[in-house]
């Protein structure tokens, strides 16, 4: 909220976003990214990170150190620098889009980036590949919407991850699985399991695995459970 100085009136921050105008601009815009190949693989992995957060990141957070055989990964930086401010400097950092989680308010769609990161993968040759998405906190949240742009994707793996039950609607091709810690408050176990079950009951929930005295990050164990469904299949 705005007070002002001379009239004491009160101005709403919704009213003042009410006034602004939006249109669409046709632009170019650079954007980074992670990739390894795998020769004569179909498959690819799609890792998404979460809000202020990267590339490198997610994908040692996730993944680990240790080379992940017969899926080529890929890893791309969010379209929206969001750096976080350390004791001197400000760390590098991207978000997909922009939803206020009190209010549930969302700034910035997530439509555009899914659409976005589909002609990517288009224009660097790897449109043909069969995918699994690999979601990370608002990288989960998100990765139904890669799929309705166009995305070839039948696995869904959210990790500290919430599951928005209208992000699913017509997706019925998709199985999703959940990793989730315990002790997670950034997205909370009760929130992600309870929207993990909405979506058992659509049959698109598959397994939802919950590690003991994890929080908003990942650990060896979850690692495993990760690599043990990305070889599944």
């Amino acid at each position: 909220m705005f007070v002002g100085k001379q009239t004491s009136k009160v101005i709403n921050a919704n009213q003042i976003m009410a006034d602004l105008k939006t249109t669409q601009l046709e632009i170019s815009l650079s954007t980074s990214y992670l990739y390894e190949p795998s020769a004569g693989s179909k498959k690819g992995l799609l890792v998404l990170h979460g809000f202020s957060d990267h590339a490198r990141s997610v994908k040692k957070r996730l993944l680990g150190r240790d080379p992940l055989n017969g899926c080529h990964i890929f890893v791309p930086n969010g379209l929206f620098p969001s750096p976080t401010k350390s004791e001197n400097e400000f760390r590098e950092g991207y978000a997909w889009y922009f939803r206020d989680p009190v209010s549930g308010k969302q700034m910035i769609s997530p439509e555009f980036a899914a659409k976005s990161l589909v002609k990517l993968i288009q224009q660097v040759g790897f449109g043909h590949l069969e995918w699994t998405i690999l979601g990370f906190s608002q990288g989960g949240f998100f990765a139904p919407f890669v799929v309705k742009a166009g995305l070839s994707c039948q696995r869904i793996i959210g990790v500290g991850s919430a599951y928005r039950l209208e992000a699913y609607e017509g997706l019925s091709h998709v199985n999703v699985f959940g990793v989730h810690g315990e002790k997670d408050t950034v997205v909370s176990f009760e929130q992600a399991k309870a929207s993990f079950q909405s979506l058992e009951k659509k049959g698109l929930g598959k397994t939802f695995y919950a590690i003991p005295e994890l929080g908003h990050t990942m650990n060896d164990s979850g690692r495993k459970i990760i690599r043990d469904l990305l070889n599944s299949n």
